[in-house]
């Protein structure tokens, strides 16, 4: 089974969570927004492949969080928050079999079903913010639109996906406008949204303004 089929499949699989909708996506500014360079640190992320699952959140079971429960909204991976929209719409992580180019069988990934905008999964990141870094994820879209960004205010770089049904690297890096303080990954679509999101990456990049 090739790549794409197997991403074909978890979307499959994960269209019991959310119906889909259709909407009009806007190009990826990913490719422009990170030039192609070599890294000077290794990977500063924590928990980065989604390998190790939060304490209370048994590989395979979905963790939600709606309006009203109790804060901190913790997903299945560990070290990663889930957040939403700002009616608190429904969100839900679970730890799945990777589909990801590049893993071993046993690898996991984040399943994540999103009841309005911006749900998703996020880390804060403390770094010096006179350096400049480059945040990448890979991800499969299912339904609607996924954004990343590395910077938790509004305005700072942000990278959309661009495809359904495949696996796809998205890509962002600050400079010094705009620190890195946060890795966000988010359904960016007020109707909702499922995708699978692996081998999430921060490395710090030479500075370019």
């Amino acid at each position: 089974m090739t790549r794409t089929a197997r991403a074909i499949g978890v979307c499959l699989t994960a269209a019991a969570w959310m119906a889909s909708s259709t909407v009009t996506r806007a190009a990826s500014p990913a490719a422009s927004a990170c030039p192609t360079m070599f890294s000077l640190s290794g990977d500063l992320s924590v928990n980065p492949e989604f390998e190790v699952p939060d304490p209370g959140v048994p590989v395979g079971s979905a963790t939600c969080w709606e309006a009203g429960d109790t804060d901190p909204a913790i997903s299945a991976a560990a070290s990663w928050t889930m957040h939403t929209s700002n009616s608190g719409a429904r969100v839900c992580s679970k730890l799945v079999p990777s589909t990801a180019p590049g893993h071993a069988p046993g690898s996991y990934m984040v399943a994540f079903s999103a009841g309005g905008n911006e749900g998703g999964v996020f880390q804060n990141a403390t770094l010096d913010p006179s350096r400049t870094y480059m945040f990448s994820v890979c991800a499969v879209v299912c339904t609607n639109q996924v954004a990343i960004q590395s910077n938790a205010i509004t305005g700072g770089p942000v990278a959309w996906s661009t495809t359904h049904g495949q696996w796809e690297q998205l890509r962002v890096c600050t400079n010094s406008l705009f620190s890195t303080n946060a890795l966000v990954v988010y359904n960016q679509d007020p109707n909702g949204g499922v995708f699978f999101v692996d081998r999430a990456q921060l490395v710090e990049i030479p500075t370019l303004e």
